[in-house]
């Protein structure tokens, strides 16, 4: 059964610790999920509704998942102001084998 909330959680991926924030506050359009490495560094990707419910956001694989691909695509997480983000993140799923 899915929260439906939004939830902070932090993580450790490569050794560096990332501030994730999970939000599934149903009066928003997608589900999103956004990673800080610093004060102003981000990764931001939204999921639909439908997409969301095919994986667990929640789990720490799948965060780890997910900011290893930001990563590997281009963002600059040890930078200041360095964002990067994704509208459409449904592909994802599939991918980088996003599991329930």
């Amino acid at each position: 059964m899915k929260l439906f909330c939004k939830v902070a959680k932090k993580i450790t991926v490569n050794n560096f610790i990332f501030h994730c924030i999970i939000n599934e506050i149903p009066s928003n359009d997608s589900v999103s999920f956004k990673v800080y490495s610093s004060k102003t560094s981000f990764f931001e990707v939204h999921f639909t509704w439908e997409g969301s419910s095919h994986f667990n956001l929640h789990r720490p694989q799948n965060c780890a998942s997910i900011i290893k691909y930001a990563i590997e695509h281009g963002w600059g997480f040890r930078q200041d102001k360095k964002t990067m983000k994704i509208e459409q993140g449904d592909f994802l799923i599939d991918k980088i084998g996003l599991c329930v």
